[in-house]
């Protein structure tokens, strides 16, 4: 009768019999970028083939929804869980330690908590970007940041002040302002270019994400403001949408899906008990020149 009614044992009721879920969580920091979505793309992929359900959690950037997920991760049995937290280091450890399941950190690190990891050389990545802004001429470069709790976006800061150092350009405190990695947050710092001392204001801009590099955009171009001829702008990720904006946007490209693939497979190795040593994977950052960026006039 059960082979006639072609049923199927179900994957969560075997795990619960083994005292575990056969279910892998994901904390992402907003789905509404596309670079968490095509991650998770690649983490369901890999999760779905070997027989594993993907819960997905998704802070928003905020500080007290990632704490209530993880409360709510330490509660269930997960399988494991793949981590890109915008907690403080300091604060992320003893969270971390306190997880009974494998993790895996994505695009993120933790110096002294040591386990599987898979990363971008984010440093290399907006030092190209920078190197290209360095190159066209210009001199006066404007960093919106992402924010500093993220070990993403403080090698990408980084990155950006090597380049600096290295071509022997100097820049002041004001060039650098932290940014949240949304759209908005990119238009008001193009307000604040728009406002800025026409003398002293960047004449090219690196921002952290493409998001941002998108909302700034969106508000020069509003304003009459010629991009690339009047500022020159690089964001950072390379999402689908910055090549089909109406003017496409020069960035940094990283491998979103195959980080998320990478991550998954990981994952699943380490709760396989199949490797014993630490995983880790560093992508190569891509520059991709496209149309928001020229040599800076009089240069």
């Amino acid at each position: 009768m059960i082979e006639e009614l072609h049923y199927r044992p179900s994957s969560v009721a075997q795990g619960l019999a083994r005292g575990q879920l056969n279910m892998i969580g994901l904390l992402i920091g907003d789905i509404r970028n596309t670079f968490y979505a095509e991650i998770a793309r690649g983490v369901e992929d890999i999760a779905h083939e070997a027989g594993y359900m993907v819960v997905i959690c998704d802070t928003d950037y905020d500080i007290k929804r990632e704490q209530f997920y993880f409360h709510g991760v330490q509660q269930f049995a997960l399988s494991g869980l793949i981590v890109m937290s915008v907690l403080d280091q300091q604060e992320l450890i003893p969270v971390l330690q306190s997880i009974r399941c494998p993790i895996v950190m994505l695009n993120r690190y933790v110096r002294s908590f040591d386990t599987d990891v898979v990363l971008v050389d984010n440093v290399e990545g907006s030092y190209l970007a920078t190197k290209h802004l360095i190159e066209l001429g210009h001199h006066r470069i404007g960093h919106l940041a992402g924010s500093a709790l993220s070990t993403a976006s403080r090698d990408r800061s980084l990155g950006f002040q090597r380049a600096l150092e290295d071509y022997g350009i100097e820049h002041e405190d004001s060039d650098i302002q932290e940014g949240d990695l949304t759209i908005e947050r990119g238009r008001r710092y193009g307000q604040w270019w728009l406002e800025a001392d026409s003398r002293r204001r960047p004449t090219a801009i690196f921002a952290a994400n493409d998001l941002m590099a998108l909302g700034i955009i969106d508000v020069l171009a509003s304003h009459g403001v010629k991009i690339p001829d009047d500022v020159s702008i690089v964001g950072y990720d390379d999402l689908p949408l910055t090549g089909l904006a109406p003017i496409s946007l020069t960035t940094v490209r990283q491998p979103h899906y195959d980080m998320g693939v990478t991550a998954m497979s990981f994952l699943k190795q380490r709760i396989e008990q199949k490797v014993e040593h630490v995983q880790r994977k560093i992508f190569r950052p891509e520059l991709v020149v496209r149309k928001t960026t020229g040599p800076q006039r009089n240069a």
